[in-house]
């Protein structure tokens, strides 16, 4: 598999993990959230700006009517030549025209265009007599009883800079709460993902044989650490359980090795007394079941032992291929008598923890579990590979194989494929296999081996 493969699988799980599902509806609400209130306050603005606008206009254009209604149009032009006497540049918009349109006070060279929206007040732009720039004012005309028009209003350019300077704080604030309201969607998706993850770590832990392993409180009392709280309280009573079952297994198989080790003892003194041959063979017989049952009660104990997590302590780093090289030469003897070839492949300097002595056993015995059914084959290897964050060890040979439908069944405790076969089997090989696997932090599977055959791989974590 490609890096740009593996990094489009990445994406595409991540698209339908449930940490994406949480991130998008944060963002997308922090993002709405935000922009309302932006809106609110854009708008509010505005109106705020034209309302001050609007008042200062009225206020100038009803200052004028009541000094034109006292004194009449002589009254109302000395107002107007007064305030913008004393004003100067910062005096508002002022203009009397008669009902001919010509001026006749003000700061106004002409009548504007009249207002198509016919409002009381309106914005235009227009040249100051005192100003050689064109100017944004905010207008109130209105017609006197003589006929005369009064044209009161203010310069607003000053407000129009602002308030474009206004609409962009706003604009960069959108744009700054884009990446804060994505940094709060991550962190809010990390800690979630953070506390399903140690849950999930936990049961992975548990699964693999830790029993005492517990998901970590953080004491805030939350969903999320009452959950915690339930779940440890079912691991603590599921340990508990286990470790009853485990007593009485082991005490079970203890008491059971005692009288089948007597058991074995008086035949072995039978056999040894016997004069008739018929006798003599049916007590052989009698042995053999007996070192079978040992064997059984043995494994079953290290199964046991081994799904209960015993035997961490004794885990130590191993050198892989020096490891499946001492192992194929213990049993190539064995396969070489059966007709098979038993070699080892693992690549140089690949090291692993493993308990030894178990992991041999089990390994051991799919080698045996190959040279047994592997019928028609000719070559067993012993095998060793890195696997992205994972070691590999199997056993692969060129026989039949075991067909998928029934390789669930194979890996089943005291699972036999056949069980009227010839061949002398107790069905716990790949079951102590499995065991071992899990005692490793990994698992097992059966595959396809490359050009025919059946492939016991198992998966270990590394480190």
């Amino acid at each position: 598999m490609t890096s740009g493969t593996r990094a489009g699988a990445r994406l595409s799980r991540f698209l339908r993990s449930t940490t994406f599902r949480l991130f998008v509806p944060v963002v997308l609400f922090q993002l709405v959230a935000t922009g309302g209130v932006l809106t609110f306050v854009w708008i509010a603005g505005q109106q705020s700006v034209r309302d001050e606008q609007r008042a200062l206009v009225e206020e100038l254009r009803d200052d004028l009517l009541d000094t034109w209604q006292d004194g009449g149009s002589v009254a109302l032009r000395a107002n107007i030549e007064r305030r913008l006497r004393s004003e100067g540049r910062r005096a508002p918009v002022l203009l009397l025209a008669d009902r001919e349109g010509r001026v006749l006070a003000g700061n106004l060279s002409a009548l504007p265009p009249p207002d198509a929206a016919g409002g009381s007040l309106f914005e235009t732009v227009l040249y100051r007599s005192d100003s050689p720039r064109p100017q944004t004012m905010a207008l109130s005309q209105t017609r006197l009883a003589d006929g005369s028009t009064l044209l009161a209003g203010i310069e607003i350019g000053r407000d129009l800079k602002l308030q474009r300077s206004f609409e962009q704080a706003l604009l960069a604030a959108l744009l700054l709460a884009l990446p804060l309201t994505m940094l709060v969607a991550v962190l809010t998706s990390r800690l979630v993902g953070q506390r399903v993850h140690d849950m999930a770590q936990t049961a992975h832990r548990v699964g693999s044989g830790v029993l005492d392993a517990r998901v970590p409180l953080d004491g805030s009392g939350d969903a999320f650490d009452e959950l915690a709280g339930e779940i440890n309280a079912m691991l603590a009573r599921i340990e508990t359980l286990v470790g009853e079952l485990r007593v009485v297994a082991e005490g079970l198989a203890h008491d059971l090795r005692s009288p089948v080790t007597r058991l074995r003892s008086a035949l072995e003194q039978a056999a040894r007394e016997a004069s008739d041959p018929v006798g003599e063979a049916a007590l052989q017989r009698a042995l053999t079941e007996a070192d079978t049952l040992t064997r059984i009660l043995t494994t079953a104990l290290q199964i046991g032992r081994a799904e209960a997590g015993i035997g961490r302590d004794r885990f130590e780093e191993t050198a892989l291929a020096p490891f499946l090289e001492d192992l194929a030469a213990l049993y190539e003897p064995y396969a070489e008598q059966e007709g098979f070839a038993l070699t080892a492949q693992a690549p140089e300097g690949l090291s692993l923890p493993l308990h030894r002595e178990l992991m041999g056993q089990a390994l051991g015995n799919l080698v045996d579990n190959a040279v047994k059914y592997a019928t028609g084959g000719s070559t067993i290897v012993l095998r060793a590979e890195t696997q992205d964050d994972h070691v590999v060890l199997g056993v692969r040979d060129n026989g039949p194989g075991i067909p998928k439908a029934k390789r669930e069944a194979a890996l089943q405790r005291f699972g036999r494929l056949d069980p009227t076969r010839a061949v002398a089997g107790s069905g716990l090989g790949l079951a102590l296999a499995e065991a071992v696997a899990k005692l490793h932090g990994g698992r097992i599977e059966l595959a396809d081996a490359p050009g025919g055959g059946l492939e016991v791989r198992m998966s270990l974590q590394r480190g």
